[in-house]
């Protein structure tokens, strides 16, 4: 029988597997990013009975996102062209352990931010709106 660690461990592993094949299947984007986007190519493969999915799309302004998960967790790469012409990617985890976004451009403060929720109780919405 498994451990929990090593059932942890070969779920990493598997996702890690994934997310290196969706990054190595990005085109690199040369678009003009200010420009109108029109889509190139959408799929989604929602959900099945497993809740196994995948999804991905690319538009014309260089942007290029793609991502499966399944009921243990998902990963996803996003790639776009920047202001200033650089391609920028950004790949994410997201099982058990949380949120974990990767790459050079992935936002610095989303960390503080997910812990300040994760430490802070939920808000009432009715009640907020109300005051």
């Amino acid at each position: 029988m498994y451990s929990l660690h090593q059932s942890r461990s070969r779920m990493s592993s598997k996702l890690q597997l994934l997310l290196l094949s969706l990054l190595l299947l990005l085109p690199m984007g040369s678009a003009n990013p200010a420009a109108p986007a029109d889509t190139i190519y959408y799929r989604n493969q929602p959900p099945d009975a497993a809740g196994h999915y995948d999804f991905e799309f690319q538009t014309s302004n260089g942007i290029t996102t793609k991502a499966a998960g399944n009921e243990n967790g998902a990963v996803g790469v996003v790639q776009y062209v920047s202001l200033e012409g650089l391609p920028v990617t950004f790949t994410y985890v997201a099982d058990a352990n949380g949120y974990q976004p990767s790459g050079d451009h992935a936002p610095k403060h989303l960390g503080r931010q997910l812990e300040y929720i994760r430490t802070h109780p939920a808000v009432d919405e009715a009640q907020s709106r109300s005051l």
